[in-house]
């Protein structure tokens, strides 16, 4: 069955979107790096923006292959804070350092099969894993549920034979060795949520009116879009989350954005038969504007965390 691009809306091919970020950074006047290669050889890259020696930002997105909507949206923050008085000051202030997609191999397949007119699902690496389920767990997992994380390879859920096989992974290890963010946010899809730690466990984070903190005042400046705070857990449980790992291993406060909601796209029914049509809404402008406001006023509270909220934090 031919689904078609104009049911997956105006999103960018992989190369155009390598092509735009370049694009952006520079004009940012932000560096560029290569940092490690996914499965099928693709390049993994790292834009370094603002000023090196402030409080560093990890932002990342496409750690699952079809959840474009995280990416764009990523791609818009960034490219407003070039636009406007707040933003510059925010570059000013923060070291902010993005790895807009993590999982290459997917996102290039994924929007060769919309191109081709095909339906477009791949959510893993090209290795079968789900790259949010291969980071070091952080404790037994309380409570098991379908999406957790699977040993098994045909997943997709699967784990992978032990934490950091895969390249993507190691090579977002070797970038948050090297930055010690502070703060770190990944853009998925989709709910309209902010996720934060613990993933594996309903036990409270010690460090959550940190999160609050952080969480308030993106909830204040949203536009147009009902966002809800929820400790991972709650969401649904996973192992191997990259968010616990940051907070428990490096001090990170690491939070999701589930950018999106089910809106009536799905009434057409190709889309419903089409997953890559479930995640990623037809309007994204939007979608994604509703962040740009909301996430300048998160960032500009991160210099305002205490010494005690960038510790580790006890399980």
């Amino acid at each position: 069955m031919v689904f078609g691009r104009r049911l997956a809306g105006n999103y960018p091919t992989a190369a155009r979107f390598e092509t735009g970020w370049r694009t952006l950074v520079n004009h940012l006047r932000g560096e560029e790096q290569v940092v490690g290669q996914s499965v099928e050889g693709r390049p993994l890259y790292r834009y370094d923006l603002g000023t090196r020696g402030a409080p560093v930002v990890f932002l990342s997105a496409l750690i699952h292959g079809i959840e474009v909507i995280g990416s764009v949206a990523l791609f818009h923050i960034m490219q407003d804070l070039g636009k406007t008085d707040e933003g510059r000051k925010l570059l000013d202030e923060l070291h902010i350092v993005v790895m807009p997609v993590l999982n290459p191999d997917a996102f290039a397949l994924n929007m060769d099969r919309l191109d081709r007119g095909w339906p477009a699902m791949q959510r893993t690496n090209a290795h079968g894993v789900d790259l949010n389920r291969n980071f070091p767990q952080v404790a037994p997992i309380e409570k098991a549920h379908m999406f957790s994380g699977s040993r098994w390879r045909r997943s997709p859920y699967y784990r992978g034979i032990s934490p950091f096989s895969e390249p993507e992974t190691q090579a977002v290890a070797r970038v948050v060795d090297d930055t010690r963010p502070a703060l770190s946010l990944g853009f998925h899809s989709f709910g309209n949520l902010l996720l934060y730690p613990w993933a594996f466990s309903s036990q409270r984070n010690l460090r959550e009116p940190s999160y609050n903190l952080l969480a308030n005042a993106f909830l204040g400046d949203v536009q147009d879009a009902a966002y809800t705070l929820k400790q991972a857990s709650l969401f649904y449980p996973t192992v191997g989350d990259l968010d616990d790992w940051l907070d428990h291993a490096h001090g990170t406060l690491a939070m999701t954005v589930e950018v999106g909601g089910l809106n009536r796209r799905l009434w057409h029914p190709l889309r419903l038969l089409n997953p890559f049509c479930w995640m990623n809404p037809l309007r994204i402008e939007s979608t994604v504007g509703a962040l740009v406001p909301a996430m300048q006023s998160m960032l500009s509270k991160v210099g305002k965390l205490s010494t005690a909220a960038c510790l580790p934090a006890a399980v």
